[in-house]
């Protein structure tokens, strides 16, 4: 069955190439994102990069002009606290993150420790340093329980790719042989039991906006929403068609979304 937009009570968007590429906008997708909060509807956006706060992203997102709340922001970095505080309460955590994570988590109430920890998480770390890599691998090597923020392998950068937390995903397990027991953030539906948590919603009733779609639209697929994607991004119209992975609305930018709702 279709799935009709008008039914969907929640846009869950994703942010690079989505809603803005590098620093600038994306043409309309600020004023539309308001169109559908004037609609009534609500709007969150969710990113897999873990290598933000919550708070960073706010600060970030109202500099750049584009005006959210607190309660529409979630990041990877919120789903993996929220699922360890469900799942793994009061455990000792060793994070491979960068400082701004480490405090997230500890805001949160995630013990984390550096040493005889009882499970461990590797997110997408820009102060990551050899030491810090090979004593994650040994606490993996053990048979610890093993969580990822997100699987993604790039992250866009100034001067060109950044490796991402896929990459070191892929290094951990060329050590040790394992990948981790979880992955928390898009294309993984955990995030998405979280999110249909966090906001009370039916599954129908959410729909995944983004530009890729082995984890935008993906993800969508694997909760049962609503997959929207743009062409505004890292996905063209070639690349899409060629694709097995489908969405059920196409649109060229955000813009367009309002306008199919009138």
């Amino acid at each position: 069955m279709v799935p009709e937009l008008k039914d969907v009570k929640m846009y869950l968007f994703d942010l690079d190439g989505t809603i803005y590429l590098g620093d600038e906008e994306i043409e309309g997708s600020y004023a539309a994102v308001q169109k559908l909060r004037d609609m009534g509807k609500q709007v969150c956006v969710f990113t897999n990069n873990s290598s933000r706060s919550h708070n960073d992203y706010i600060v970030r997102l109202n500099n750049m002009g584009f005006k959210v709340a607190d309660e529409e922001v979630y990041t990877s970095g919120e789903v993996t606290c929220d699922y360890l505080r469900d799942n793994y309460a009061g455990k000792r955590v060793f994070l491979l993150g960068n400082e701004r994570l480490y405090g997230e988590f500890e805001e949160k109430g995630i013990n984390l420790v550096q040493d005889d920890p009882d499970i461990v998480v590797l997110a997408f770390d820009t102060s990551l340093t050899y030491d810090k890599l090979y004593k994650f691998c040994t606490f993996v090597a053990k048979g610890l329980p093993y969580l990822a923020t997100h699987p993604d392998y790039f992250c866009p950068g100034p001067i060109g790719p950044m490796p991402d937390a896929g990459a070191l995903i892929d290094a951990v397990k060329d050590v040790t042989g394992r990948s981790p027991d979880f992955i928390l953030g898009k294309p993984y539906p955990t995030a998405g039991e979280l999110i249909r948590k966090r906001f009370n919603l039916e599954k129908h009733e959410v729909a995944m906006v983004g530009d890729r779609l082995y984890t935008d639209i993906a993800f969508g697929q694997n909760c049962g929403f609503v997959s929207i994607l743009v062409l505004s991004g890292e996905t063209t119209m070639k690349q899409y068609e060629q694709s097995k992975i489908k969405a059920d609305f196409v649109f060229d930018f955000v813009k367009d979304i309002p306008e199919q709702l009138k």
